[in-house]
């Protein structure tokens, strides 16, 4: 299962080294390498988060992928409201992809396995994993982000916040 995910990242965002790093093929033209680590957000799917058919509804991965990003985000202890919204930083996405591999049904118990695959001064990419409670791999995908202001105007987050800076990419050193 780690070997799909690694390639479908590979595939879209960089290449992922023997050594667990991951070289991103930055969306600004820059290479940058990072640690792989996980964080995994468990939930038992609803019935709403179906279609009539009693299957997922297709558009439901985003939104899990969001809510396991916020919960990415307050493991590390960056609480996105406080550490980004509060302080008018927004994470805009500008790229979102998911492969489906295994129909979800309601009240299975699923996985979503995220990483922060990118961190750049402007821009953060997740890959995601959607694991079944049997193992299975039932999805996975990614999402790529700007950072942006109040205004929606892009911002540099090492030049705009340093200190924020700073607290991420130590964080993101420091996993595993």
């Amino acid at each position: 299962m780690k070997r799909k995910l690694n390639e479908f990242a590979r595939e879209r965002m960089g290449k992922l080294e023997g050594d667990g790093t991951f070289t991103s093929f930055c969306l600004e033209g820059r290479m940058s390498e990072m640690a792989m680590g996980s964080v995994d957000y468990t939930m038992r799917v609803k019935w709403g988060d179906c279609d009539a058919a009693g299957i997922s509804y297709y558009a439901k991965n985003f939104e899990w992928f969001t809510d396991a990003r916020f919960e990415l985000f307050a493991h590390y202890g960056f609480p996105y409201m406080e550490t980004f919204h509060h302080k008018g930083i927004s994470l805009v996405c500008l790229k979102a992809e998911s492969d489906y591999k295994k129909m979800i049904r309601p009240l299975e118990e699923i996985t979503i396995k995220t990483s922060i695959s990118e961190l750049t001064r402007t821009r953060m990419a997740f890959t995601y994993q959607i694991v079944k409670s049997n193992g299975e791999l039932a999805a996975e995908g990614f999402t790529a982000h700007a950072y942006v202001n109040s205004e929606g105007r892009p911002l540099n987050l090492k030049k705009s916040f340093p200190a924020l800076w700073n607290d991420l990419s130590i964080a993101q050193s420091e996993k595993e």
